[in-house]
């Protein structure tokens, strides 16, 4: 299976577009959030969405390397990847699974989640022995109990055998604001304190995120659940709150196509409109477009060639980016154009192209990873 990959790899990047990957990010920024929580509350590292992208058997092998106490995934596949790559630590299954189908995801080996009184049942129903967290809706407005329903779940939870309740977590909607973070944390205090009522009084309690975990440290309980901060991919004003690493070092690729173009020719770059060109044009093709996780049309930016700036031209097509490359005399087939990261004394942040194109960090990261093959630097 090794061997497979690394042909498929090794094909992939005859096209020449992808991302480095910072292997030891992972590891220091998981030395940082210890230092955020009190000693002995629990990390479990969030890897839904495949990991941000990045693969989430390949980040929890590399927490797991680093000592990680836990792990949360969005899906059972990503769950069996963690398993499947050997690491034995607790995965808790966020709420993404029918009720229908609860006896096939407890015998998963994983903690799983109860949202609802759907699940509740459908889990105890199944008769497969599972280990479970409850969730909270503190007025986030997704999943979890309201506060009119934990008291009913925590009474069947307590009635039967079949469904251990591990832990109880939740999730914060807006950990800027520091009244909504207060009323929610609130909320949960009380489902915490209806939970020791029923019997629950030894279960992991979980709330805070990277955000929180930032923002608000008193508010660590006895678990949090960092995704973002363990990848080093917060948005700029939370990076600048401690001194994270990001995973995500570059995403680059190499011209393949040079064109000189003379006045008077007329360009559809891009499919746009055809222009008449004033000036003699140079242009390059780098094998990377929207179906790599950019954007189609502008704006488009900019990109670094030799330590340069270099404009993106008319609109991105599924797998090339045309740059100009008039004032670049330089440049040839087979330079190194940097989408992402740094190139001699000059640099494009992850957050300076996610301002350009109008797309939330978050959202871009794991555009840009789950197409690119990835290179592992140390």
């Amino acid at each position: 299976m090794e061997k497979n990959d690394q042909r498929v790899r090794e094909l992939r990047l005859l096209r020449p577009a992808w991302a480095e990957i910072d292997s030891g990010a992972i590891r220091a920024n998981l030395s940082v959030a210890r230092k955020l929580v009190r000693e002995g509350v629990k990390i479990y590292f969030v890897c839904k969405g495949n990991g941000f992208g990045f693969g989430a058997a390949n980040v929890a092998k590399l927490a797991d390397a680093a000592g990680i106490d836990g792990f949360c995934v969005g899906s059972p596949e990503e769950g069996v990847a963690i398993r499947e790559a050997g690491v034995e630590r607790e995965v808790l299954l966020f709420a993404s699974t029918l009720p229908e189908d609860a006896a096939r995801v407890a015998s998963l080996g994983l903690t799983v989640t109860i949202q609802s009184m759907e699940s509740l049942s459908a889990f105890v129903s199944a008769g497969v022995p599972v280990d479970a967290f409850v969730e909270i809706d503190p007025g986030f407005g997704r999943f979890g109990f309201l506060s009119l329903q934990w008291r009913e779940a925590f009474t069947a939870l307590a009635a039967q055998s079949t469904v251990r309740l591990k832990g109880i977590y939740t999730h914060l909607s807006s950990p800027g604001d520091e009244e909504v973070t207060a009323r929610q944390a609130g909320v949960f205090d009380a489902a915490v304190a209806d939970a020791k009522a029923a019997g629950f009084d030894k279960v992991t309690t979980m709330l805070a995120s990277s955000r929180v975990m930032l923002a608000h440290p008193n508010l660590d309980y006895q678990a949090v659940d960092p995704g973002r901060l363990l990848y080093g991919a917060l948005d700029r004003e939370w990076m600048e709150m401690a001194p994270l690493r990001p995973m995500l070092r570059a995403v680059r690729g190499r011209i393949i196509h040079i064109q000189e173009h003379p006045a008077g020719s007329m360009l559809g770059i891009g499919y746009a409109t055809p222009i008449r060109l004033e000036h003699a044009m140079r242009v390059g093709v780098v094998p990377i477009g929207f179906g790599d996780g950019l954007n189609h049309v502008p704006p488009l930016g900019q990109v670094l060639i030799d330590g340069a700036s270099a404009p993106v031209m008319g609109r991105r097509s599924l797998q090339h980016t045309v740059i100009d490359l008039t004032h670049l005399p330089s440049a040839r087939v087979g330079s190194v154009v940097t989408f992402v990261g740094q190139d001699e004394e000059a640099t494009i942040t992850i957050d300076e192209l996610a301002n350009t194109l109008a797309v939330p960090v978050m959202e871009l990261l794991p555009r840009l990873l789950r197409s690119l093959p990835h290179v592992l630097l140390s």
